[in-house]
């Protein structure tokens, strides 16, 4: 649901302007942890796995910026050694500083898939913000405060069985981009949840680990099932649930899903992108016209995913230059025959 479909047009700049009066060093980490440009990869993996950790600064003096190392960045450089050295791996991020509005921070989280966002001004690391900053003000704004999860949920959800293979689990979180996958029974009722996190963290092997694929749990024997790593009687929430109280459980928790269910059965999930892009939805941007043809009312989930990668794409672009429309015709392979798509 997008800021105007929650609030109207006209309210949406006064509910923006709340939300910006809230400033990034009001909210974001003062102190944090940095590593070094020629630390071994595989000592700084560690480190983020300790503080849980998806991005870390690098820094030769916990001051001046030198750059990031980003877990999303490092594991689809699977076969990269841990111990190469951080400088071999360590990308430079959106420039934020602590004058940059919430909303648009908000934004750079999303789009560029952190969840720790350096605050740096005059290259001069000022502070961290993470998305748990963000849905951590949620309950100071009580037009988002009382929004009802169902506002925002995705209501279409893949999920595994407990039977499933693990190795098959993975594939699809990674084919979707997501980080989680409810596991239900025959009857479709939610009985645990799997994540990348959990997956990793089980040891699978005993050889020595040499590469970052290793590390982080890249291959898993064929007979591993989801039952085994899943976590049981996850945290559920009812549909009627606030946006503040689900922000609420996932910080005091410390998770980034909700599922949403009624007596078990699973009705959609909610997590902490759901909630950030709540916040970053209140940004002042020049609208561009997005036009998806060809999908079918069944194909809700596909749409969702789809316009959430365009999205994504297009703010890349914007700043280069600012996009204005976005067409797309699908057309479906069927075995009579073959669709085309155009765009």
């Amino acid at each position: 649901m997008t800021a105007e479909e929650l609030v109207g047009i006209n309210k949406k700049e006064v509910l923006r302007a709340k939300i910006e009066s809230i400033r990034l060093p009001d909210v974001m980490d003062k102190e944090f942890a940095t590593v070094r440009p020629d630390d071994r990869l595989g000592d700084v993996l560690a480190k983020m796995t300790e503080l849980d950790l998806h991005e870390i600064p690098v820094s030769q003096d916990g001051k001046r910026m030198a750059g990031l190392v980003s877990y999303g960045t490092v594991i689809r450089r699977k076969n990269l050694s841990i111990d190469a050295k951080v400088s071999t791996i360590a990308i430079t991020p959106p420039a934020v500083s602590p004058d940059t509005a919430i909303t648009e921070a908000a934004e750079v989280l999303l789009r560029e898939g952190y969840r720790q966002l350096p605050i740096v001004d005059n290259g001069r690391i000022e502070g961290v913000l993470s998305r748990g900053h963000i849905l951590s003000m949620l309950n100071n704004i009580p037009e988002l405060r009382d929004v009802p999860v169902e506002s925002i949920m995705s209501p279409e959800v893949r999920t595994a069985k407990g039977k499933d293979r693990v190795v098959d689990a993975v594939t699809v979180m990674r084919d979707l981009d997501i980080r989680i996958l409810p596991v239900v029974d025959d009857m479709e009722r939610i009985m645990g949840i799997v994540g990348f996190k959990d997956v990793a963290s089980y040891n699978w092997r005993e050889k020595k680990r040499q590469t970052v694929g290793e590390v982080v749990g890249d291959s898993y024997p064929a007979d591993v099932l989801v039952e085994s790593a899943m976590i049981e009687d996850p945290a559920i929430i009812a549909p009627g649930t606030t946006v503040g109280k689900a922000a609420e459980i996932m910080l005091k928790r410390n998770i980034s899903s909700l599922p949403i269910a009624e007596e078990r059965e699973l009705r959609g999930i909610v997590t902490r992108y759901d909630l950030v892009e709540l916040v970053a939805s209140f940004r002042r941007r020049d609208m561009m016209y997005m036009q998806i043809t060809g999908l079918e009312k069944g194909d809700r989930f596909e749409m969702d995913q789809m316009e959430r990668v365009i999205t994504q794409s297009m703010q890349k672009i914007a700043r280069i230059i600012d996009p204005l429309m976005f067409s797309l015709h699908v057309g479906k392979y069927h075995n009579e025959g073959v669709g085309l798509s155009t765009l």
